[in-house]
């Protein structure tokens, strides 16, 4: 490999057709990451099946999304970042189109594991083209550009989902993403350079891999069945078992070996630490607002699907607020600006606590609105925080892990609201797998299952506040100029 060799493309056409494309995959893979939430309630009744099961219709994807980005991050650097774009859109294309012709909900879960698996291709490299191909002075605002194209994809998932649903069918959700992914498949090969900066190293840890995914697979299939397997059972016992296991592999290989997915070693820095676990509880909140209000508008408020998804993308336009937190950082302090966020959070929870029959639409649109105003005040300053402890030249790893505590910490919300959800309302919904409507007498019967959820949130939101008060003051942190990642 040629240290001095560039790659930067010099023509600007080119350079704006990379941007596009890269635009592109980030608005897919989050669109995606959103769009489904709002036809859950749809799709139990569709294949009468109850909330717990259903969940994994969303939990697959961010499942597979989750495990394969960071072994994905390394093949990257052996094939090629182009060719992995490539197949990303190509899974994505092959996922969509099972997912519309699925006639079960197996066939529905396993197409969006592929879909999960395309996702994962596309976020581990889209930003990889940035540095590589485009000129120091775009990078900045191109990172930008990207970063509103994701915003754009999960503010617009609700909304374009409940319309879909409710005036074309589910599958057309799912159907939609082929005339994109097709284009944006033909202009990759056609547009983006094949010529890469190749890895030093060509070696890649399969085992670390595949102890890390399967820990995650035992951990959350434990927690989502063990209400209708029974939480002594021995399968979940032995799931809660295998997942400890395998876990406690992946550590201790990823601390041995000389080329591990994840640098353990970043984490001795306590203030890095903390910050990451506040960034994953707050995200946590994020997965379990999406997962349950679909089910709260739908079969509590009886709204329709497309009333639900113009409520429920207020949870996603905080999104926005990303850019304008820079300014305000420097008149609050980053770590100030963040807790105040998240103290917006957890007023948002003690808001949603209030919640009845009789609540006006009005004031759940305020409370929803509060609660995605806080996540866009916290999250970009704690990406700053821990962006800047990030010593030379680790600032990608650190970014990689932050993109899979995006996702992880996604489903771990859904699993753990899902979870409380399903073991505060009438036991036969999930032990029989019904569709909540046809598992109670009375819609009183799901307020307990709502209440203990927004508790438990709140009780989420109050620990990522203490975490981020654990945080000693940490300088303003030099020479950063933006995430590398969309999270």
């Amino acid at each position: 490999m040629n240290p001095n060799k560039t790659y930067v493309l010099d023509d600007r056409k080119d350079q704006n057709r990379l941007i596009c494309l890269v635009c592109a995959g980030s608005f897919i893979a989050n669109l995606d990451a959103t769009i489904v939430n709002i036809a859950l309630p749809t799709l139990s009744k569709e294949f009468h099946i109850s909330p717990s099961i259903v969940s994994w219709t969303v939990l697959a994807y961010l499942l597979c999304e989750t495990g394969f980005m960071l072994p994905f991050g390394k093949l990257a650097d052996i094939k090629g970042i182009k060719t992995v774009y490539q197949a990303g859109f190509i899974a994505f294309l092959i996922g969509s189109l099972l997912c519309g012709v699925s006639t079960s909900i197996a066939e529905l879960i396993g197409s969006r594991a592929v879909q999960g698996i395309g996702g994962a291709m596309l976020f581990t490299v889209m930003m990889s083209f940035i540095p590589i191909y485009l000129p120091p002075e775009r990078r900045a605002k191109v990172t930008g550009l990207v970063t509103t194209a994701a915003a754009v994809g999960v503010a617009l998932g609700p909304p374009l989902g409940g319309w879909i649903t409710a005036f074309l069918g589910w599958r057309w959700i799912f159907f939609v993403n082929l005339p994109l992914c097709l284009a944006a498949l033909f202009a990759t090969r056609k547009f983006i350079p094949s010529t890469f900066p190749r890895s030093a190293t060509r070696r890649f840890d399969y085992r670390g891999s595949v102890s890390s995914f399967g820990a995650l697979i035992f951990f959350l299939y434990a927690v989502n069945m063990g209400r209708e397997h029974g939480w002594n059972s021995p399968i979940i016992l032995s799931s809660f078992a295998l997942s400890l296991v395998l876990a406690m592999a992946f550590i201790l290989r990823q601390l041995r070996i000389d080329h591990p997915l994840i640098d353990l070693r970043l984490f001795k820095d306590k203030v890095m630490l903390l910050s990451l676990l506040s960034f994953s509880a707050s995200l946590m909140t994020v997965g379990g607002v999406l997962y349950l209000f679909p089910f709260y508008l739908e079969e509590y408020r009886k709204l329709g699907t497309h009333e639900a998804g113009m409520i429920v993308m207020l949870v996603s336009l905080g999104q926005f607020i990303g850019p304008c937190t820079g300014k305000l950082s420097e008149r609050f302090g980053t770590r100030r600006l963040c807790i105040i966020g998240m103290l917006l959070g957890l007023g948002s929870f003690i808001l949603f606590l209030q919640f009845d029959f009789l609540t006006s639409v009005a004031f759940i649109v305020i409370s929803l609105g509060l609660f995605g105003l806080s996540q866009g005040l916290s999250k970009s300053p704690n990406v700053t925080l821990i962006l800047g402890r990030a010593q030379p030249g680790s600032s990608n790893t650190v970014s990689s892990i932050m993109s899979v505590c995006r996702s992880l910490s996604t489903a771990l919300g859904i699993l753990f609201f899902e979870t409380i959800f399903s073991d505060s309302v009438p036991h036969h919904i999930s032990t029989r797998n019904l569709p909540l409507h046809a598992g109670i007498t009375h819609l009183s019967q799901l307020v307990p299952g709502f209440q203990n959820a927004f508790f438990f949130g709140a009780f989420i939101s109050l620990l990522a506040i203490i975490l981020m008060l654990s945080t000693r003051k940490v300088p303003p942190p030099t020479g950063l100029q933006g995430s590398n990642t969309v999270v």
